[in-house]
């Protein structure tokens, strides 16, 4: 896409040839690394595109040939100032137009996160706020690796989290659990890290030093497996050490504490069918609402959806369409039997195993007892399971005959 905005800027002409050697005069273009495209043969003719540029090369070819050649239209910016050169304010809104959107490209305007359960979009996003990443932040101030880092540390249940520049949108993908196929390939030295609590029942190194054996208790962050290979002499002393991407797959017991409690008499929403839709304009977080309906309802949710404006697949702008709905509804109180509020939550029960099992995540033990007593419904338990606990993390590059180095390598 950015190559025909680059053609566009600096303009192109659309030439139709004629004569008997349309052929010779393509190849011959061609052949002198002219660059002709959208070629299209026609009963009498051809028609091709070429740069201005390039244009101004014809006619030597043109004598060759014996050909006839004429202009069918002019594209491009260039053409355009002088179509419009009386237009003043025309122009300069344009410049102005490409001067704002070159300037949008060293920002990010949206955030996207993928894969998250437990934790709401809105809680890492409020989360990524606290650390000076929202919309609007520059590019060049964001760190993948460290964001990457910092909310492993600060959410226990995410294992595993990928982010990604591209465009002008930040793409954070998260993963309650270790999954082979998503981890990508180790280039850079590093160490394998546990992302959870555990005891380990296999350990398979591929590269590096295993440090845990099978039945050991390992802690998050504790690693694994080190990308450090020690090279010793036959008097077991250290001659050299070599830094490599460890590589290798970790098994673990991992207990999950499962709780879920309800009361059997409690009250839930019932929508009346009656809404109101109201849209507003979002600029740079911004929201500008010309027109908001009176809320005249005694209960009701409030809907929002925002309609990102974007030019191509991931260039977001700082504008977004923002619609709202409020609906209205009327509070309804609703009594579960014992047998009902137990269903309700085995349901829920089997839902979160289903969602452990859709991971690949292998079930052990379910040691959940739901009981119902004095109004109240209560799931709470432990469910232990057998999954892969291991993820790349940086490693401390340490230089023979010298204190640690400033960077660390790694490939989170």
């Amino acid at each position: 896409m950015f190559k025909k905005i680059i053609i566009w800027l600096k303009g192109y002409l659309i030439l139709s040839v004629s004569g008997n050697s349309c052929d010779r005069f393509i190849n011959l273009c061609i052949k002198n690394n002219l660059n002709l495209w959208g070629i299209c043969d026609c009963e009498d003719h051809k028609t091709f595109n070429i740069s201005r540029k390039a244009f101004k090369e014809l006619d030597q070819y043109i004598k060759k040939t014996d050909v006839s050649l004429d202009i069918v239209n002019k594209k491009g910016l260039p053409h355009m100032f002088y179509k419009y050169k009386r237009r003043k304010l025309f122009v300069l809104g344009l410049i102005l137009f490409f001067v704002l959107i070159y300037s949008f490209s060293f920002f990010i305007w949206d955030i996207n996160i993928d894969g998250e359960d437990i934790y709401t979009d809105e809680q890492i996003i409020k989360n990524l706020k606290e650390h000076n990443i929202k919309t609007g932040t520059l590019k060049s101030r964001i760190d993948c690796s460290e964001i990457e880092k910092m909310l492993r540390e600060e959410y226990e249940d995410i294992a595993w989290i990928s982010c990604e520049l591209k465009g002008t949108r930040l793409n954070i993908c998260i993963n309650e659990t270790v999954l082979p196929q998503d981890i990508k390939e180790n280039v850079k030295p590093c160490n394998i890290i546990a992302v959870k609590d555990g005891i380990i029942t296999d350990i398979y190194v591929e590269s590096g030093t295993k440090v845990m054996n099978k039945g050991d208790e390992v802690k998050k962050g504790d690693i694994l497996i080190t990308g450090a290979i020690n090279l010793y002499n036959d008097y077991d002393e250290l001659i050299e050490t070599s830094y490599v991407p460890a590589n290798g797959d970790i098994y673990a017991i991992i207990s999950y504490n499962y709780e879920d409690k309800f009361e059997l008499s409690h009250y839930e929403k019932k929508y009346t069918g009656k809404s109101k839709k109201f849209y507003g304009l979002c600029l740079a977080g911004n929201v500008i609402e010309p027109y908001k309906p009176k809320k005249n309802y005694s209960n009701y949710d409030i809907t929002e959806n925002d309609i990102k404006i974007k030019l191509g697949e991931a260039f977001y702008l700082p504008v977004s369409l923002k619609k709202c709905i409020i609906n209205e509804y009327e509070p309804k109180l609703v009594n579960y039997t014992n047998d009902e509020a137990y269903n309700k939550a085995h349901l829920k029960l089997n839902s979160y195993i289903d969602e452990l099992n859709k991971k690949g995540v292998e079930i052990l033990e379910n040691n959940v007892k739901i009981e119902v007593s004095d109004d109240i419904c209560e799931a709470k338990g432990t469910i232990v399971t057998k999954e892969q606990i291991g993820i790349p993390a940086d490693i401390t590059i340490i230089n023979q005959g010298e204190d640690e180095s400033d960077g660390t390598y790694g490939d989170d």
